[in-house]
């Protein structure tokens, strides 16, 4: 079992990554920016590495479920990459699972047309900014995976989601959070996708 700490685990994702991590048999530490008297949790800034560091020393592995309230990002996914890896260098950790979407790739073949024409415009700051947060971790020699899920709903995981290797599986037009989360909990340990970008619908 992994020692794990998740950014972002006061979202909708985030949380349900941290439960099944620790049903899981995982060591999970939630890393938030305001902490409660739980004592798996730890205060963290994305945006600051010396907070960042301090959640990250002593973990195997860093999972970011890290977003934004609304639409626009505000260079959310982008500065928060830089200030994790800074803070990976220095805590010596060198995996990273981080969640991402489908829609950062302009080009998937798999998109449906409404997908195309009306999500990715409508998205299309938060889309960007997860292109750059993309871009400035593929550079560094992490041992990285950016999960990529499509239309996430809160219901109960299904189990019948498809993963596809850097496109959208075809007609996939939605995933629950449950199974995103339960997927990067396989990931933790089968370690399939490493430098790689699995992309998630049902």
């Amino acid at each position: 079992m992994s020692r794990v700490v998740v950014l972002g685990a006061a979202g909708r994702t985030g949380r349900l990554i941290v439960e099944e991590a620790a049903r899981a048999g995982h060591q999970v530490t939630a890393a938030v920016r305001t902490p409660s008297n739980l004592s798996h949790e730890v205060r963290a800034d994305v945006r600051d590495p010396a907070s960042l560091r301090d959640a990250i020393r002593g973990h195997d592995v860093v999972v970011s479920a890290i977003g934004p309230p609304g639409r626009r990002s505000n260079g959310l996914y982008s500065a928060g990459a830089r200030a994790t890896i800074e803070a990976m260098r220095a805590a010596g950790v060198t995996r990273l699972l981080t969640i991402s979407s489908v829609g950062v790739r302009p080009d998937d073949p798999n998109f449906s047309w409404w997908y195309r024409y009306l999500v990715r415009p409508i998205a299309k700051d938060l889309y960007a900014d997860m292109r750059r947060m993309e871009d400035i971790v593929r550079a560094t020699d992490l041992d990285w995976t950016f999960v990529r899920p499509t239309y996430l709903q809160d219901r109960p995981a299904t189990g019948a989601y498809r993963v596809g290797d850097n496109e959208m599986p075809p007609g996939g037009l939605r995933i629950t959070r449950a199974d995103l989360a339960g997927f990067i909990v396989e990931e933790l340990d089968q370690h399939r996708w490493s430098r790689r970008a699995p992309s998630l619908a049902e």
